[in-house]
C-alpha cells in the first residue's frame, strides 16, 4: 500500500509494473490512487479502463475511455479502446462509430484503417432499391491496367524459388513493369480478404523481390525476408488507386483466395472496371485425381464464377483455350479465350549459369546426367520415369546409364515415385533430387545435361520444355495437351503412357551421340525462345483492346433452389449464382452447409429476369446461430418482418412482393448478432442455407420449392 508521502510517480511506476506482470486486479487500485492525485492524465484513464475491462467489466471500462477522450480530444487511442470494449459487448454499430472517430484523428494509421475495415459493414445501411447483382463493365479503351498479384504475394511469403504459374506470372509482370510505353498506366494491386480491402502494391518493392528470386534460393536469407516483408505488408499500404474504366487482370491462380469474387464485386461497385483472368490449365477439372481435393473444389468454384465475372480470358496455348471452351459451354460462358503462347526467355550468360550450378556442390559434378524439372507430384508422373530408368539399367550396362537429376519440391501424391526411389538400390545410386534451385543455377544444370525429360499427364503449356529447347537441349515428352505446342520446336515425342516407347527414346539418346546431336541440330531455338517482353506486349495489347459491350452473362436461374454452400465440382451455373447472390460486407465465407451472415444488415441480390412490378416470391432456408436470434427480414421495398430463431433451428421462410428494375433484394437484420465460438472468433447473424426466387404465377417452381422444404 502506498505511503502518505509517496509521490504520484512512484504509485504510477508500481501500477505499471503490476500491469506488465499481468496482475490487472492489483494494478487497478494503484491507477485509481494515481488518478486521485493526477486526474487530468488521459493516458492513465485508458490504463484504468484496461484494468476494469480485464476484470470482466467492459461496460464500466467505457466511462474511463470516454473520460480520456474528453481530456485528450486529439488522441485517437481512447476512441480505439472504446471501440474494442464496445465490440466485446456486442455493440457492433457503436464500435464501428468509435473506430471511425479514431481513424479521423489519425488517417495514416495502418492499425486504425484495419480496425475500421473490419467493422465498416455496420456503418453503411443498405440502399432502398434493388441494384444489379453483377455490375456491368465500362465500354471503350481502359483508363488503367491493374494487375492483381494477391496469389503471388501469398506464394512469396513462404517460398523463394518460383515454379509453374508463379514463374510465368513473375516473367510477365517483370516485363510489363519495364515496358517503355504501355497502352495505359500500369499499377499492381492485391486483395486482403481478412479486411475485404484492395491495396496498392509498391512496384519498386516488387522489382527488388524479382531480382532476388532470380539469383538465390534460400528463403531464410535476411535480405529476402526483409524484401518480402516490405512487399507483402498490406496494412501500411494505401488503398488501390484504381480509376473508373480500368481493366483489372489476374495473371495467376486466384482460386485459392478466400471470397475473392465477392471482394471483386464490392470493388466494382465503387470503381466500374473490366476483369480479365489468365487460365493456365484446366487440370483440376480434367484430372482431379492428380490434385488435392481442396484444390479441385476451389478451382471448380473459381471457374464457375468466371462465367459471371470475367470480361476477358487469356490462355497460354491453343490446347488450354480448347479446354476452357469445353468446360465453359455448360456454364453459358461466352468469352472467347485469347491465346498468349509462352515459349521461354533467352538463357542467361552461360558462364554465370554454370558457376551458379557449380555452387550447388553436387557429389556427381562431372557425371553425365539427364534433367527432369517438375514438382514431385503424381501429375508429373515421376513414377513412370523412374521405372524407365530401371528398364534402361536392364538393357544397358549400369555405367552407361546416366544419372537422373530431378529438380522440384515434393508435392501432392508423390508417394508412389518416392517409395520406388527408396526401395530400389539402383535408383538410389542413379537419381538425385534437388529443390530450392535458383533460376540461374537451373540454367546452368540445363547447359550441362545430356538432355531433359518432362513426363506430365497434362499441361497447359510446359515451360520447362520450352526452356530446354531454347537452351539447345532435347526434351523427351509425351504427345498430348499443351506439350504439343511447347515441344513443337524440336522435342522428342513418345506416345502418352507408353513405357516401352519412353525407354526406347531414352536408350537411343543415351547410346547414340550422333543421333542425339542430329536431333539437337534440328531444334528451332528461335521458335522455342520468346523474351518475356514479347509475351508481355501481347498481354497488354489484349487488355488494352476497347470493350465494345458487356459479354453475355448466364441468366439468374428462376425457380431453382440455390445452395449457398461451397459448391463441389463440377462447375455449374447454380454453384456460380449461389456464391454471387451474397452482396456486400455482411457475409462470412461459404461452408459445407451454407453461409453465416455477420452482425447488422446483410443483403442477397437476386436478379430475377422479370419486368419491374411483377409479383414475386422468395423462399429462404435459414439456420439459427448459437443461443438463437431475433431476426428482422424483408423483401426490399416491402415492410420488415420479425422472426425468432432458436439455436440451430432450420426453417424455411417465404417473402412476397414485387420485382424492382434490378430484380429483387432481400435484407436480413441480425442486430448485434452472437458470438459463434469458433477459432476465428466470428460474430454471426442468421445462417442462410439456400434461396429460391420466382414469379408469383410460376406454379411449377413453387411446387418444387414446397417439395424440397418437406424433404
Amino acid at each position: 500500500m502506498e505511503q502518505p508521502d509517496e509521490s504520484p510517480e512512484a504509485i504510477l511506476a508500481r501500477a505499471d509494473a503490476l500491469r506488465d506482470s499481468g496482475d490487472w486486479a492489483a494494478a487497478e487500485p494503484q491507477y485509481r490512487a494515481y488518478l486521485a492525485l493526477r486526474p487530468a492524465h488521459a493516458a492513465i484513464h485508458v490504463q484504468l479502463g484496461h484494468a476494469v475491462k480485464e476484470g470482466g467489466d467492459p461496460e464500466a471500462a467505457l466511462a474511463h475511455y470516454r473520460r480520456a477522450a474528453e481530456l485528450a480530444p486529439q488522441d485517437p487511442d481512447p476512441a480505439l479502446q472504446e471501440g474494442h470494449a464496445l465490440r466485446l459487448l456486442g455493440r457492433g454499430s457503436q464500435a464501428a462509430e468509435a473506430m471511425a472517430r479514431a481513424l479521423s484523428l489519425d488517417p495514416a494509421s495502418a492499425l486504425l484503417r484495419r480496425e475500421v475495415a473490419l467493422l465498416r459493414h455496420r456503418l453503411a445501411p443498405p440502399p432502398e432499391d434493388a441494384r444489379p447483382a453483377l455490375p456491368l463493365p465500362p465500354e471503350g479503351a481502359p483508363s488503367q491496367l491493374g494487375f492483381d498479384v494477391t496469389d503471388l504475394l501469398d506464394y512469396l511469403r513462404d517460398a523463394r524459388t518460383p515454379t509453374g504459374i508463379q514463374r510465368v506470372q513473375m516473367g510477365l509482370l517483370g516485363a510489363i513493369l519495364e515496358h517503355p510505353a504501355p497502352p495505359a498506366p500500369v499499377l499492381m494491386v492485391a486483395y486482403d480478404p481478412s479486411a475485404w480491402r484492395w491495396w496498392h502494391v509498391d512496384a519498386d518493392a516488387f522489382r527488388n523481390v524479382l531480382a532476388l528470386s532470380r539469383i538465390g534460393a534460400e528463403a531464410a536469407d535476411p535480405a529476402w525476408r526483409r524484401a518480402t516483408a516490405s512487399l507483402c505488408a498490406a496494412d501500411p499500404r494505401p488503398e488501390a488507386p484504381l480509376l473508373p474504366g480500368a481493366t483489372l487482370a489476374s495473371l495467376g491462380n486466384a482460386w485459392g483466395i478466400e471470397d475473392y469474387f465477392r471482394g471483386l464485386r464490392m470493388l466494382r461497385r465503387r470503381v466500374p472496371l473490366r476483369y480479365a483472368a489468365f487460365v493456365h490449365d484446366c487440370v483440376p477439372l480434367l484430372m482431379p485425381e492428380h490434385c488435392l481435393e481442396l484444390t479441385a473444389r476451389l478451382y471448380a468454384r473459381w471457374f464457375a464464377a468466371l462465367s459471371l465475372h470475367a470480361d476477358l480470358l487469356l490462355a497460354n496455348s491453343r490446347a488450354t483455350a480448347a479446354d476452357i471452351r469445353r468446360f465453359a459451354a455448360p456454364l453459358g460462358l461466352e468469352v472467347e479465350p485469347q491465346v498468349v503462347p509462352l515459349a521461354a526467355a533467352p538463357p542467361p550468360p552461360e558462364a554465370e549459369a554454370l558457376a551458379a550450378a557449380e555452387a550447388l556442390d553436387l557429389d556427381v559434378a562431372e557425371e553425365p546426367f539427364v534433367l527432369f524439372v517438375a514438382t514431385l507430384e503424381s501429375r508429373k508422373n515421376h513414377l513412370m520415369v523412374f521405372q524407365a530408368w530401371i528398364e534402361l539399367a536392364r538393357r544397358l550396362p549400369e555405367a552407361a546409364v546416366p544419372r537422373l537429376v530431378c529438380v522440384g519440391r515434393p508435392g501432392w501424391r508423390a508417394e508412389g515415385a518416392l517409395g520406388l526411389l527408396e526401395r530400389s538400390p539402383l535408383l538410389r545410386r542413379k537419381v538425385t533430387v534437388l529443390s530450392g534451385v535458383s533460376d540461374l543455377a537451373l540454367a546452368g544444370l540445363t547447359a550441362r545435361c545430356l538432355f531433359t525429360v518432362y513426363n506430365s499427364f497434362h499441361e497447359g503449356w510446359g515451360l520447362p520444355v520450352s526452356e530446354s529447347l531454347a537452351a539447345g537441349k532435347l526434351c523427351v515428352v509425351p504427345a498430348h495437351s499443351g506439350l504439343l505446342e511447347s515441344g513443337a520446336p524440336g522435342a522428342v515425342f513418345f506416345p502418352t503412357g507408353d513405357l516401352p516407347g519412353l525407354v526406347e527414346a531414352l536408350a537411343r539418346l543415351v547410346t547414340d551421340p550422333t543421333h542425339r546431336g542430329a536431333l539437337e541440330e534440328r531444334i528451332d531455338r528461335a521458335a522455342a525462345t520468346r523474351p518475356w517482353q514479347e509475351a508481355a506486349a501481347e498481354v497488354l495489347a489484349h487488355l488494352a483492346r476497347p470493350q465494345p459491350s458487356a459479354p453475355a452473362r448466364p441468366l439468374f436461374p428462376a425457380g431453382i433452389r440455390l445452395s449457398l454452400a461451397a459448391a463441389p465440382p463440377p462447375p455449374t451455373p447454380a454453384g456460380a449464382w449461389g456464391e454471387a447472390v451474397r452482396e456486400g460486407l455482411g457475409w462470412w465465407w461459404q461452408e459445407a452447409w451454407g453461409a453465416w451472415t455477420r452482425d447488422g444488415v446483410t443483403s442477397l441480390l437476386l436478379p430475377l429476369d422479370v419486368p419491374a412490378g411483377t409479383p414475386v416470391r422468395v423462399l429462404l432456408d435459414l439456420r439459427g446461430p448459437p443461443g438463437g436470434l431475433a431476426l428482422r427480414l424483408r423483401l426490399r421495398g416491402e415492410g420488415w418482418r420479425r422472426l425468432a430463431l432458436a439455436q440451430d433451428e432450420r426453417t424455411s421462410v417465404v417473402l412476397q412482393g414485387t420485382a424492382g428494375t434490378g430484380g429483387l433484394a432481400v435484407d436480413l437484420d441480425s442486430g448485434d448478432g452472437v458470438a459463434l465460438g469458433d477459432r476465428a472468433k466470428r460474430r454471426v447473424g442468421v445462417g442462410v442455407a439456400a434461396v429460391m426466387a420466382c414469379a408469383e404465377d410460376d406454379l411449377p417452381a413453387r411446387l418444387s420449392a414446397l417439395e424440397r422444404a418437406a424433404g
